[in-house]
């Protein structure tokens, strides 16, 4: 067995253990340092297909994972980036989950409802990969992203 399989094991067992012992439990994606004003966030990752209109165009997550990092984010000032890969075209979008909760948003229905807040709320990079050095083409807000995490 491989060391990230062992990894694997020991995660879900404590998870198991966690829960077992009354813990309410949520697994952040990536735990992000800025080294520009050093803050924390985290990022939660989507790759999905965009969620089409009415009420509009957009993305989100599930119901109970914003509420679950924006009440982390209330707790412990640390807060959440919502960072969508979208299937179609590739790009990425993002924004922080308590930017996108102050405008507006629609909720599914049934028996796992998503939240969905609208494309245009979200930055957009043109890039497939949001991490590298930008490049001329895509304009500020790949440019702002890439400053924002890796200053």
């Amino acid at each position: 067995m491989s060391i990230l399989e062992e990894g694997r094991i020991g995660e879900v067992k404590g998870r198991e253990w966690l829960i077992a012992h009354g813990f309410r439990v949520f697994q952040a994606d990536w735990i992000a340092f800025n080294p520009r004003d050093n803050t924390y966030f985290t990022v939660e990752v989507k790759n999905q297909a965009m969620f089409m209109a009415p009420p509009f165009d957009g993305h989100g997550l599930p119901l109970w994972e914003v509420k679950a990092r924006l009440a982390f984010q209330r707790a412990v000032g640390v807060r959440a980036i919502l960072l969508v890969l979208d299937k179609a075209t590739q790009k990425w979008f993002w924004q922080f989950l308590d930017v996108l909760e102050s405008g507006e948003s629609y909720d599914t229905k049934g028996s796992h409802p998503r939240r969905v807040y609208p494309v245009k709320n979200f930055k957009c990079s043109q890039s497939v990969m949001p991490f590298e050095p930008p490049i001329q083409r895509n304009g500020a807000a790949e440019a702002e992203f890439y400053q924002f995490l890796m200053e």
